[in-house]
């Protein structure tokens, strides 16, 4: 009960927080100033060869727009995943993960289809202004509780310092569904980012993220904070390389104080089939260390991708 009315307030004030931020944004700028349009979406199949559960609703962020960052053109944030605590689904096989100390779970591929949609405008010389809702699903070959169903509203804006100096900040909230409803959550949470342009085929960018999760279990409840930086190099017109790193820290409210640690090292390439098609793929290398039962954990995971942008 207690964890109902805490989601129910948390989501109550963000809601408002949004609905002030959208409605001084569309009454203080004439509504011709959303002239352009957001359009992308996203086919992602994955493998993992030892999936750590308590990350699958970080899983993939091309299509969440919560601070993560595609590889098109940005840095990905990576995957969030964090082990050793299983949940109560009902899945054709049930995710039990890492416990007892172990660092060994097991592998499983994934499918993920994602999509975002909203408008953008200048609102000054330097300023722009982005409001966008997004939803995504991710469905596992085998543990079926670690399906997801996530959507939500993100609102920002970015500022261009310079001709090779911009940065980014953003607010959003996130509903989510689970296979294992005990996973089942609201969210909300803000990002910031700074971006480098050293020529015009290399860039540098740098990201912090936070995020308030608010689940039916208290195991699955967290603040979650996150910083990275990556490069990105066109090697030609239609090729886009991606290296990066991203340090996230999870803190959890279950009554043993939990907290995990994820190293991501990432790398990704993107090829452009037409202006607005894509293909790519991506290797992720985690290392996720849980001080409870003092755990490290190693993941690695390969995926390819199908890109649509407007």
């Amino acid at each position: 009960m207690n964890i109902t009315k805490q989601r129910l307030h948390n989501m109550q004030y963000f809601s408002f927080f949004g609905v002030l931020i959208g409605s001084f944004l569309f009454c203080a700028f004439p509504p011709h100033i959303f002239a352009g349009l957001i359009l992308n979406a996203d086919l992602r199949i994955a493998y993992e060869d030892n999936i750590v559960g308590l990350l699958s609703d970080q899983r993939v962020q091309t299509g969440g727009g919560g601070g993560g960052y595609s590889s098109r053109g940005m840095v990905r944030s990576g995957s969030m995943q964090a082990g050793g605590m299983g949940g109560q689904g009902s899945g054709k096989d049930r995710y039990i993960g890492s416990s007892s100390g172990s660092s060994q779970s097991p592998g499983d591929f994934s499918t993920t289809v994602s999509a975002q949609a909203g408008g953008y405008g200048e609102v000054g010389r330097n300023w722009s202004i982005f409001a966008k809702g997004f939803a995504e699903h991710t469905s596992y070959n085998t543990y079926t509780d670690l399906d997801a169903t996530i959507g939500g509203i993100t609102i920002g804006m970015i500022t261009r310092f310079t001709n090779s100096l911009s940065a980014g900040a953003s607010v959003f909230s996130k509903v989510k569904h689970f296979g294992d409803s005990e996973r089942d959550a609201d969210a909300f949470g803000g990002a910031l980012s700074l971006k480098k342009k050293l020529s015009p085929s290399l860039w540098l960018r740098g990201f912090g993220e936070y995020e308030k999760n608010v689940a039916d279990s208290v195991y699955f409840s967290y603040i979650g904070t996150r910083i990275g930086a990556g490069v990105g190099y066109s090697l030609a017109v239609n090729t886009l390389i991606t290296p990066g790193y991203s340090y996230l820290v999870q803190k959890y409210d279950e009554p043993l104080g939990a907290e995990m640690k994820t190293h991501t090292a990432f790398l990704s390439a993107e090829w452009s089939l037409t202006k607005n098609w894509a293909v790519g793929g991506e290797y992720d290398f985690q290392l996720s260390e849980e001080n409870v039962t003092g755990t490290n954990t190693t993941n690695n995971i390969f995926s390819l991708a199908l890109r649509y942008s407007y």
